[in-house]
């Protein structure tokens, strides 16, 4: 049975936990910070503990001290194990790996095998990589995402047929896939169909730099 005097102290730090993650959205990171070691504060949890790990490597500033703080108090949840893997994805490519793979042991979660696939294709080991995101999707077919992530790897290996039905696959999931019409584009240009790269690029919303330049292309 709970013990009513514990919920005046959960909910206090939740409500500590939700102002962190809306200030964190809303860029104002030295508030966040503030707000989720408040949550911490009142009471110990894992959310709120990767929560300011995120905003400390946002804000540039160490978080060795929660990463180990992570591992000692929640040594058995995998969102300890993917918090440090996206803590050492730039900067330890094999030790992240070695995180991914733990926090699959421990739940086969079909994020998981798209964080391991991402991080194989940035290592150039899109076999593997390939192997990964289709454990995803097998567990979660209507993910756009997902599929999105299989049109990368395939166009990194040169399989543009495939990666243009990945992206159509996306692209019928969720039809604003940014990344899947940016690709769509690309290999729509590879193949000299100006028009279709076109019409690709004209359904993004945010026109940026890349689009820009990849509109020109079509135009020249």
């Amino acid at each position: 049975m709970t013990d009513d005097r514990t919920l005046p102290s959960v909910t206090k730090s939740l409500d500590e936990y939700m102002a962190a993650v809306e200030l964190e959205e809303g860029g104002y990171l030295e508030e966040a910070e503030k707000h989720a070691r408040k949550s911490i504060e009142i009471k110990r949890n894992i959310d709120a503990m990767i929560l300011l790990i995120d905003i400390l490597e946002k804000e540039g500033k160490d978080s060795s001290e929660w990463r180990k703080a992570l591992l000692e108090e929640y040594p058995s949840n995998p969102e300890t194990y993917r918090r440090l893997f996206e803590s050492s994805f730039n900067k330890d490519k094999e030790e992240a790996l070695s995180y991914i793979n733990r926090a699959i042991t421990i739940m086969k979660k079909p994020v998981y095998y798209y964080d391991k696939a991402r991080l194989l294709h940035s290592m150039g080991r899109e076999m593997e990589a390939l192997a990964s995101i289709d454990m995803a999707i097998r567990a979660e077919q209507r993910n756009s995402t997902f599929w999105e992530m299989r049109a990368e790897i395939l166009y990194s290996l040169e399989k543009k047929s495939e990666a243009l039905e990945a992206c159509e696959i996306a692209l019928k999931i969720n039809s604003r896939e940014r990344r899947a019409l940016l690709l769509a584009a690309k290999i729509y240009l590879d193949t000299g169909d100006k028009e279709k790269a076109r019409e690709m690029l004209g359904r993004i919303e945010n026109m940026d730099e890349e689009v820009r330049k990849l509109l020109d292309l079509t135009l020249s």
